[in-house]
């Protein structure tokens, strides 16, 4: 067995590690730390040395897991958000409040459709009860769901179909058809609202099926029962990154109402017929909170 002494190994290595590991990019993850690429590099090998084990396999700025780094990653990432948890838990103690909830929402959600009075009502019912509000892209929060890390998250309709929920309970909300967001000199601009065989000639921005491909399923779902498949020129990152890439007057992207940056002086959204999208609210089955109903229960009397 090797002798190592763990009092040399700091949080902030083991924090640096981890986020590492997850987007397996040197680069992008001194970036995140506001560090440059040797320094982070530099900090690595010192914790493989003070381990005396090889976390990393490298080729140039990108690496991957060897599979004690594997195993130390599986291990590690619960303790630190563990940490990260109870920290939070002693502010609230602080507070003078031993209740807490972490709400989590889409990042290309409009707070203000519904989140925004949906806490503040709930704050008034319940002020003994702290709200910590986290916001993320689709598969972050769904993550955050996953790892205990959430109470409570709002998505998508899509996002949650098509998915083993044994051990999620959801519900839909707030039903709107889905719409077009597109250029306010697109020529289908002009209408009130669309049907899906109206877009068969548009040229599709969509969200890269390797970020989230529950969007792409939706999208070629929508399409099919026209007898058409879309015209997808363009992927992007992330839903927040849609209208930054609409350059034509042929290029459109499918979001609903409650999408972040649809109308605008450029943009507008076009309800399309005929179809339905949902806020879905989901929770752990095994959350021990007898207080999450209470949150559920004001979140259906905001949207009735």
């Amino acid at each position: 067995m090797h002798n190592v002494d763990v009092r040399n190994v700091s949080l902030g290595q083991i924090l640096y590690f981890i986020k590492v590991a997850e987007t397996m990019n040197i680069s992008k993850t001194a970036e995140y730390f506001h560090l440059t690429q040797p320094v982070l590099s530099k900090k690595m090998a010192s914790l493989e040395k003070q381990l005396d084990l090889q976390l990393f396999i490298r080729t140039n700025r990108l690496v991957s897991l060897t599979p004690a780094g594997k195993y130390l990653y599986e291990k590690w990432k619960n303790i630190v958000s563990g940490l990260e948890e109870d920290i939070q838990q002693a502010h609230v103690l602080q507070t003078g409040r031993s209740k807490s909830l972490v709400v989590a929402c889409m990042d290309s959600f409009r707070p203000e459709r519904f989140l925004v009075p949906l806490i503040e009502q709930f704050r008034a019912q319940h002020p003994d009860i702290h709200l910590r509000i986290e916001s993320d892209a689709a598969q972050d929060i769904r993550s955050l769901l996953q790892n205990n890390e959430a109470d409570i998250i709002f998505s998508i309709q899509y996002d949650f179909e098509n998915r083993d929920m044994d051990q999620i309970t959801c519900r839909f909300f707030g039903e709107t058809p889905h719409c077009a967001c597109m250029k306010r000199t697109n020529p289908l601009a002009q209408n009130e609202t669309l049907s899906v065989d109206d877009l068969k000639f548009s040229e599709f921005i969509c969200i890269s099926p390797q970020v989230l491909p529950e969007y792409v399923h939706m999208l070629h779902e929508l399409c099919q029962p026209y007898g058409f498949v879309p015209n997808i020129t363009n992927y992007v990152t992330s839903a927040n990154s849609l209208t930054l890439n609409i350059y034509s007057d042929q290029e459109i992207f499918i979001c609903d109402k409650y999408y972040a940056d649809g109308n605008s002086k450029d943009h507008v959204l076009i309800p399309i017929r005929d179809t339905a999208s949902h806020i879905v609210a989901a929770w752990r089955k095994d959350n021990p909170k007898k207080y999450l109903s209470d949150f559920i229960k004001t979140t259906e009397e905001i949207f009735q």
